[in-house]
């Protein structure tokens, strides 16, 4: 499998990838939804991290929203792995059509991969939303309970989706338009399964649909090929003979 999804690769002139949950994790990040953290969570807490992560929360509680959201989800910053320099040499051929990212974690742009569709946000965004005034995520991490706009002194946010916010209307067109004029799509670290995973390759009419992730799940039989395993063992060896 490894040797045919080579040739593809070495074939594909316009190829987009997809980032999901394992390809985070690979490169250091907490999954917060593996069982013994989502124990941890609801015991800590007394929700889990969908209650905890939703606009609801932030609006409502927001002491109790940051005190989650940064001991939790800004607790560890990963940083770009082996797949994300597969993607650059990918990118450095001009093979890469670009990444679509289901992450939050901004590494395709760490990495400097483009063009990037964070489809759910990224953590290294945040901003008031009465002023607009842009924060880094250390600012957000070095406050004291809610970080507060140093001009009008509302609340400032992150610019990630939370549970129960729709993905932005242009992200999602620019991201189902790619997979439109794309003639390979590399599904790293995610199965087919997500609502939004299957609205954006529903839109890809090529042949040579690509998933890697470690395990087996129903929605493999959508795809035109799956290798099991991690994307960072794998992809560096589908590009190192580029």
């Amino acid at each position: 499998m490894i040797q045919k999804v080579q040739k593809l690769i070495k074939e594909s002139k316009h190829i987009i990838c997809i980032t999901g949950q394992e390809a985070m994790v690979e490169c250091g990040g907490i999954d917060l939804w593996n069982p013994d953290n989502l124990y941890r969570i609801e015991k800590t807490y007394r929700k889990s991290p969908e209650e905890m992560l939703s606009a609801g929360e932030l609006t409502t509680r927001k002491t109790y929203f940051y005190d989650f959201y940064k001991n939790e989800v800004l607790k560890v910053l990963p940083k770009p792995g082996p797949a994300y320099e597969a993607m650059k040499v990918l990118q450095s051929k001009g093979k890469l059509l670009g990444v679509i990212s289901f992450n939050i974690y901004g590494l395709e742009e760490l990495a400097g991969l483009s063009p990037v569709w964070e489809l759910s946000g990224s953590v290294y965004d945040n901003y008031c939303p009465v002023c607009k005034k842009e924060y880094t995520v250390d600012y957000v991490k070095a406050s004291k309970n809610v970080p507060l706009c140093e001009i009008c002194k509302a609340s400032v946010r992150p610019n990630i989706r939370l549970h129960s916010e729709k993905v932005r209307n242009d992200l999602y067109t620019q991201a189902t338009s790619a997979c439109q004029k794309a003639d390979m799509i590399l599904v790293l670290g995610t199965d087919l399964s997500g609502s939004k995973m299957r609205y954006c390759t529903g839109h890809y009419t090529g042949d040579k649909l690509v998933v890697i992730h470690k395990d087996q799940h129903f929605s493999d039989k959508f795809a035109d090929y799956v290798i099991y395993a991690n994307p960072g063992e794998v992809l560096p060896k589908l590009v190192e003979q580029l």
